[in-house]
């Protein structure tokens, strides 16, 4: 591979092609690594791709040679080296080594060590954000891992609307799907927030759905985060008066209840 980097993908792809001096049509881009804003700065990344040039370019030189040139090359070549090219790339594929198995002992040691990590991540995060908290696990399931803040601060960690442990929600669990337990859903959760917020949750989407179908116009709800939008769809899913989906792109997609 040969990465470049830059806070952006369309930067990381100029440095490329500045370092190849080739133009953009000539060269074959993978994103390795996405950029990341991150939570106040704190876990940013810059944007990582891998700049190649493309394999046919000498071909492509070569058709814009005169007839002439192209005549006297193919005269001069062997019909035998003409063929070469093509078996070659037909047989590269099967040169590729098969993908190591995971045995069920090895994830579950892969998943107990992210847990760990992601612990000492978030907690590192918290401490750089100036709240003094200890965080322990709550609950663990084969899918799921519910962590626990304890705080005398804890305004300051839920935020407003919730959205600083929401974001430290979404920043552990993008840890995870980093480290090998993409399949374990994260839950932070402190002085019983995610309680409060769920019978909320629960009250807004009953009495949404009375006021739509006195009005017999759709609403559109505040924007959530993915896991309060199903809470919402889940609660009005035997209702046969109204309808659900969600609308927008993240992070300012939200929940739409129209009449059914």
């Amino acid at each position: 591979m040969t990465i470049f980097t830059g806070k952006t993908e369309a930067a990381a792809i100029e440095a490329g092609l500045a370092a190849l001096n080739s133009r953009r049509d000539q060269v074959i881009t993978k994103v390795v690594t996405a950029p990341r804003k991150g939570l106040f700065g704190i876990g940013r990344r810059d944007a990582m791709v891998d700049v190649v040039l493309k394999p046919v370019a000498a071909a492509s030189e070569a058709a814009k040679q005169p007839v002439a040139a192209k005549a006297s090359r193919t005269t001069a070549e062997p019909a035998s080296a003409a063929k070469s090219t093509p078996t070659a790339v037909a047989t590269k594929p099967t040169d590729q080594p098969a993908e190591p198995t995971v045995t069920p002992e090895e994830r579950r040691e892969q998943r107990e060590a992210a847990v760990d990590a992601v612990q000492d991540y978030l907690a590192n995060i918290v401490e750089q954000l100036g709240i003094d908290a200890t965080l322990d696990v709550e609950n663990t399931a084969h899918r799921q891992v519910r962590l626990e803040f304890t705080t005398d601060k804890e305004g300051l960690l839920i935020g407003k609307h919730g959205r600083t442990i929401n974001a430290l929600q979404s920043l552990g669990q993008l840890f995870l799907n980093h480290h090998g337990a993409a399949h374990v859903d994260l839950e932070l959760d402190v002085a019983g927030y995610r309680e409060r917020r769920a019978a909320t949750l629960v009250r807004l989407a009953e009495s949404t759905a009375r006021e739509v179908v006195a009005t017999g116009k759709p609403i559109y709800l505040d924007p959530m985060p993915s896991f309060e939008r199903k809470q919402i769809h889940a609660v009005l899913a035997k209702n046969r008066h109204v309808t659900t989906y969600s609308a927008g792109k993240e992070p300012h997609r939200a929940v739409v209840i129209e009449p059914a």
